[in-house]
């Protein structure tokens, strides 16, 4: 049991791992924007408030005035996206094959470290795909990977921390201001967005497993139901089979004409029929079925002249009043007449 616990403990891990995969190829869900726009230019700040078009710039300030409050007065409580310039911010690209989009993560973990200036636990770092013409013609992609040193980012932070400000996001000055950053070099920002992609994608194990749980009940309570309907049919006919058997019984125990006469019927031996009809029947004509219902007695089958067949029925002591009970019709295939005969037995020298 416990080897079945850990390997269903792995595919789960694996599937989640995928699933966690999927959602940074696809780049969900999207980073949160502030509700302000600060934007390192060098020498002063810019203050914007994000719109739905483009942002409005409300002020320009000094960072060395931040405790003077004039940044607070603008943006209140509200969450801001800041934008770093370019001073200690390495950019790298790479290209990467098409095939290798669902495990980007991976790739950029490993290839981070030696394209990158400082070790992994000293830097922050974050990456975008960029969909160019020439990358997918010839069947690959371009990622842009941006990092800083960890002591860099937490510096550039801590002013605005320090009068009570803290970024959402921490993104480029290069990159263009009106759309949301691509770029988030906030420390714990990259943990915490992979935890809530597994986090999604635990969500969505959950509901396909209350789904499949849901199917499953329904379909046991539909094969349930469809048991429980058989074993009824099954009890009606019982009880109709033993009603019927029970009239018969007592049909059969009463002085009746008619069942006198159904019993002398079935006291025909079948095989005296047959020996009957193979001696009547000319070689020229095929019987094709033979059908006895009490004392009617039914015969199909292919001539070259059905006419015939009723006059030397007819002079069989077993049989009498033969006619046809269907038109005779040419067989297309065999050219010979079909034909439909019904007699009856006869009750001369019947016991």
């Amino acid at each position: 049991m416990s080897a079945l616990g850990a390997y269903f403990k792995r595919g789960i891990t694996a599937l989640l791992d995928e699933m966690t995969s999927w959602q940074a190829m696809m780049g969900f869900p999207h980073t949160a924007r502030g509700t302000f726009l600060l934007v390192d230019e060098g020498t002063k700040l810019a203050c914007y408030r994000v719109a739905r078009a483009r942002p409005v710039h409300k002020a320009d300030g000094a960072r060395e005035a931040l405790r003077d409050g004039w940044l607070n007065r603008i943006v209140g409580t509200h969450p801001i996206e800041l934008r770093l310039a370019g001073d200690g911010v390495v950019v790298r690209s790479l290209r990467l094959p098409a095939a290798s989009r669902g495990h980007i993560e991976a790739i950029i973990r490993h290839q981070v470290e030696q394209i990158m200036p400082w070790p992994s636990e000293k830097m922050v770092y974050d990456y975008d795909i960029q969909e160019s013409e020439a990358a997918r013609f010839s069947g690959q992609f371009d990622v842009r990977i941006v990092a800083t040193s960890l002591t860099a980012v937490r510096s550039a932070i801590e002013p605005f921390q320090s009068v009570g400000i803290t970024p959402v996001v921490v993104g480029l000055a290069s990159d263009p201001s009106d759309r949301p950053s691509a770029i988030n070099l906030l420390p714990g920002a990259k943990a915490a967005l992979r935890l809530r992609r597994r986090h999604n994608a635990l969500v969505c194990l959950c509901i396909l497993a209350a789904a499949g749980a849901a199917l499953l009940a329904g379909a046991g309570w539909s094969i349930n139901r469809a048991i429980a309907e058989t074993a009824r049919i099954e009890a009606s006919l019982a009880s109709l089979r033993g009603a019927v058997e029970a009239a018969r019984k007592e049909a059969e125990t009463k002085n009746d004409p008619a069942m006198d006469v159904a019993r002398k019927w079935d006291a025909v031996p079948m095989v005296l029929l047959l020996e009957e009809l193979s001696r009547r029947v000319p070689d020229t004509t095929y019987l094709t079925a033979l059908d006895v219902d009490d004392r009617n007695v039914r015969v199909t089958g292919l001539s070259t002249n059905a006419a015939d067949l009723i006059s030397l029925l007819e002079g069989s002591d077993m049989l009498e009043a033969a006619g046809f009970s269907a038109p005779i019709v040419r067989d297309n295939d065999s050219k010979l007449e079909r034909f439909e005969i019904l007699a009856h037995f006869s009750e001369k020298d019947r016991p």
